[in-house]
């Protein structure tokens, strides 16, 4: 099967990290506007100088600066708590997720049941005279499902591919179905080269493997291969 064994506990920590940093940041915002309101509280209004008071203006100034502190964390916390509403509602499917092939397969015959409803409700109309459907819509209905089940056929096909290590001068290329990945490890760092056709073959950086990774599928092994010339 496809995806990541830890897909789901993966997916709920990045939405919890999410609201942490949403909750951490509403903390320290209330602490700033709290510190904004104290630096000043003793202070009359309309009075910026008082006899022996020389230190007001920089006080007025650092309650602002506070403030505008507080205003910035409190829009850090709408950010961080938007993109983790965001990933709870996310219906997209990764190809992560060991259920995709089934969750594909799921819309693909939703899709081709609409196909047929819509081309059932436009005989009927072409039959009685009355209005059909939009012209759009069987060609994007049938774009989709050529898309899904390319999709489909991908995945598969990343299924039927082995768990395997490949050594190289220098390294080593893993094809690992735990973690749904293509990694290169190298024995030491590459040169700027190769850390250029890297990225520009969809490789990054994962510093928790010390590895080049890439979504594991053909392609990615195969460009794998090539940049370490093994092919």
């Amino acid at each position: 099967m496809s995806g990541r064994s830890d897909y789901e506990e993966r997916r709920q920590a990045r939405i919890d990290r999410l609201n942490t940093a949403a909750g951490k940041a509403t903390e320290e915002a209330n602490q700033q506007y709290q510190r904004s309101h104290d630096l000043v509280k003793d202070i009359p209004f309309g009075q910026p100088n008082i006899e022996g008071r020389t230190d007001l203006p920089n006080l007025r100034s650092k309650s602002w600066n506070a403030l505008g502190k507080a205003v910035e964390l409190n829009e850090k916390s709408d950010h961080y708590a938007e993109r983790a509403a965001a990933a709870e509602k996310n219906t997209s499917i990764s190809s992560d997720d060991p259920e995709a092939i089934e969750k594909l397969k799921s819309k693909l015959a939703k899709l081709e049941e609409e196909r047929e409803r819509v081309k059932a409700s436009n005989k009927e109309a072409k039959k009685n005279g009355t209005e059909l459907a939009p012209w759009y819509t069987l060609p994007y209905i049938g774009k989709d499902i050529k898309r899904i089940k390319d999709r489909i056929a991908q995945l598969e096909q990343v299924d039927r591919m082995p768990n395997e290590t490949i050594e190289f001068d220098g390294g080593k290329i893993i094809s690992d179905a735990s973690t749904n990945r293509v990694m290169i490890l190298h024995d030491e760092k590459p040169d700027s080269a190769t850390i250029q056709a890297l990225k520009c073959n969809g490789f990054h950086w994962a510093p928790s493997e010390s590895a080049w990774v890439r979504l594991r599928n053909r392609n990615a092994l195969y460009a794998a291969k090539t940049i370490c010339d093994i092919l």
